[in-house]
């Protein structure tokens, strides 16, 4: 039976699902939601993780294991479920305009991937109100330790002391029972607004001081003591309201500050309403519909490793 222009749309689909596979792989080997939380899979809509706080530092062995057990306190994440969806004239498919379609599903990948990279980055600026898995502010000056209290929060501005007195703070914090974690941060996350002096600060070999009208020294050069300490993120998300915010992270930890989690049983779906036959979009509109749908949400992980900064 020889083929119609009405049976292009089926033979497409599996095409068009192998190219948006292939450019999201892609999209999550770059992507900062990956580089600054860790990623959880589950099959539950609700995930508690009862399991939050430091594992205990090593002793030596004279009588027994003392094992930890898990905090008191806890924090669940709730998956949501979210969707981009395109049109494409029938008579684009018609007349063979693949190229012209295969660009768009690519840039569906992207925005999923751009999603998560936001709903990331919106939780970070969040975490001043918003509360941890210890009961308070996942940013706070009064994290609870078992030598008092501790912080992860500033009101100063990006500068070279502030960033100097960040990751001071962050190697010196507790774990549960008051030993240093050994957090290391490795990562300055900043919004376009700061870009620049991040650079400055982290990228730089060479810092020259500049005299002003109270201090008429000659400009001086010398060493930057923070180059190569930090790489710099900068994220398009953190604009309006939180433009001056900037944070610093410890990526290379198992558990980071912020939990993306996502369904292993409902992967990133990339699906059609385009059967001529069956389709009423199709049908009454000349248009096939494609369409992405995934769940997935983000929470707050250890609060040990993440420093902020509101102003």
């Amino acid at each position: 039976m020889a083929l119609t222009k009405s049976d292009i749309p089926d033979l497409l689909l599996p095409g068009l699902k192998a190219e948006f596979a292939l450019a999201y792989r892609n999209q999550l080997d770059q992507s900062v939601a990956e580089k600054v939380a860790t990623v959880i899979n589950t099959t539950q809509p609700i995930q508690k993780y009862g399991w939050l706080g430091t594992v205990p530092p090593m002793r030596e062995f004279v009588d027994e294991r003392r094992p930890s057990g898990l905090t008191a306190n806890a924090v669940s994440i709730e998956d949501k479920v979210f969707e981009s969806s395109i049109s494409v004239d029938r008579r684009a498919i018609e007349d063979d305009q693949l190229d012209l379609i295969k660009l768009r599903i690519r840039d569906l990948a992207t925005r999923v991937a751009a999603h998560r990279h936001q709903i990331v980055v919106e939780t970070l600026a969040l975490g001043f109100s918003e509360t941890g898995y210890d009961g308070v502010s996942f940013f706070n000056t009064a994290h609870p330790a078992a030598t008092g209290t501790a912080s992860n929060r500033t009101t100063d501005p990006l500068s070279a002391a502030s960033l100097a007195g960040a990751i001071s703070t962050m190697m010196m914090v507790p774990d549960d029972q008051g030993t240093p974690l050994g957090v290391v941060p490795d990562t300055l996350l900043v919004g376009p607004k700061l870009m620049w002096t991040a650079h400055e600060l982290a990228d730089s070999p060479v810092v020259v001081y500049k005299g002003n009208d109270d201090d008429t020294a000659a400009s001086t050069p010398y060493a930057n003591a923070l180059h190569g300490k930090l790489k710099v993120v900068v994220s398009p998300f953190l604009s309006g309201a939180s433009d001056d915010y900037w944070f610093l992270l410890d990526t290379s930890r198992p558990i980071k500050g912020l939990i993306l989690q996502q369904r292993s049983d409902v992967p990133v779906e990339f699906s059609a309403l385009e059967s001529a036959s069956g389709s009423e979009s199709a049908w009454m509109r000349d248009r096939y519909s494609y369409g992405v749908r995934a769940r997935y949400n983000v929470g707050y992980g250890l609060w040990q490793t993440a420093f902020g900064a509101i102003l």
